[in-house]
């Protein structure tokens, strides 16, 4: 059965094997899996499937291969940390991601559009702070990650995806702003930045090897995380991140922009946007110390610095995660729509970039990019 609603899966089909399997003492148990299987229309295969690896043969490597290396790295000093499901390897040249499904144990998603209150965004820093410090710690014990796991979206087989989320949506995105008192100065910034946006991401990915460098999740979204809570009392337990498909090694500013500009409740989002890089900090500089990292620990005017030299990042953030977690549910919400030339796809990019909640997001979002330089074409 569908393992997703629409819109909270556009990368690849969702679907939720259940089984009913009967044991060695003639009793049955209720199983169930999450299947990731690809797309088979020519929009996807234009934008995603062309890519010299398959992208569901870095998310089982990531799974399988680095995501255990962390692990093993906090067991080997006492701390056990789940990063998120377990995966499955199937005897089969098909492409796809075979997982666990977590909701047996307890797990749940929650609303993407509402966002989340501090207490759910300081549990997925920790988590964020857990895996980059474990990633950074991981090269310094058997050196970088192979290109294909390093470069996410960032190379030449991703651009064509990178310039359709982006300069792509620039007449959307211009066309909605037309009708907002208030914003002319961020019309005017995202005009003169119109044709070279991909490019200016394309060389904020470089990576500097003078900075901190992690490997990022680079999709870290309500829709990419779920939540543990203690049955009786409600209470938060733990979060796990889901879907390592696009994981760029970088600055920390990836995830933190990506993560903070789509997910806290809207009220939060910007007024307290310090306050949260300071909160993933000090869980990073904790983790950090207790992997006995070796290098300079970044200090958080570094990664403040980091954030404001990677501003465009919040721009792909604005015109992929934002809008999206922003979008009610609808029918109309698939990877075809979101990219190919036809008038369904005109019309659900139309409703994704004009619907009176991206507005809000917008008008809250858009001024505090501008100000920070974010937008600027120098």
């Amino acid at each position: 059965m569908p393992g997703t609603k629409p819109g909270e899966n556009y990368a690849t089909l969702m679907l939720r094997i259940t089984l009913e399997v009967q044991l060695k003492d003639s009793t049955s148990q209720t199983v169930s899996y999450m299947m990731k299987l690809p797309h088979v229309s020519a929009a996807y295969q234009e934008t995603w499937g062309k890519k010299k690896f398959s992208v569901f043969d870095i998310e089982r490597d990531m799974f399988m291969i680095y995501v255990e290396e962390f692990k093993q790295l906090y067991c080997d000093v006492g701390l056990e940390v789940e990063f998120g499901a377990k995966c499955f390897k199937l005897d089969t040249p098909n492409e796809y991601v075979l997982l666990e499904d977590l909701r047996p144990r307890g797990f749940q998603s929650v609303d993407r559009k509402a966002g989340v209150d501090e207490e759910h965004i300081l549990s997925v820093l920790t988590k964020l702070a857990q895996w980059h410090a474990a990633s950074a710690v991981r090269v310094e014990a058997k050196g970088i990650y192979p290109s294909h796991i390093s470069d996410g979206l960032c190379n030449e087989d991703g651009k064509h995806l990178l310039n359709k989320m982006t300069d792509g949506m620039v007449p959307y995105i211009l066309r909605t702003l037309s009708t907002m008192e208030g914003l002319e100065a961020c019309s005017e910034d995202i005009k003169s930045l119109a044709g070279s946006i991909t490019r200016k991401i394309l060389q904020a990915a470089v990576v500097d090897p003078e900075e901190f460098n992690v490997l990022n999740h680079s999709d870290c979204w309500l829709s990419n995380i779920m939540f543990l809570y203690e049955k009786q009392t409600g209470k938060l337990l733990d979060s796990y991140l889901v879907d390592y498909q696009m994981c760029k090694y970088g600055s920390v500013a990836f995830d933190l922009i990506y993560f903070l500009l789509s997910s806290p409740k809207l009220e939060i989002r910007i007024n307290k946007f310090e306050h949260f890089v300071k909160q993933y900090y000090d869980q990073l500089i904790k983790h950090l110390k207790l992997l006995n990292y070796r290098k300079r620990l970044p200090s958080l005017i570094d990664i403040h610095k980091s954030l404001f030299k990677n501003g465009i990042w919040g721009y792909f953030a604005v015109c992929g995660v934002m809008a999206g977690s922003a979008l009610e549910a609808t029918e109309t919400a698939s990877f075809d729509n979101l990219f190919s030339d036809t008038p369904e796809g005109d019309a659900f990019r139309t409703l994704l970039y004009s619907n009176n909640s991206f507005k809000e997001h917008l008008k809250l979002v858009l001024p505090w990019l501008c100000n920070r330089g974010a937008l600027q074409n120098i």
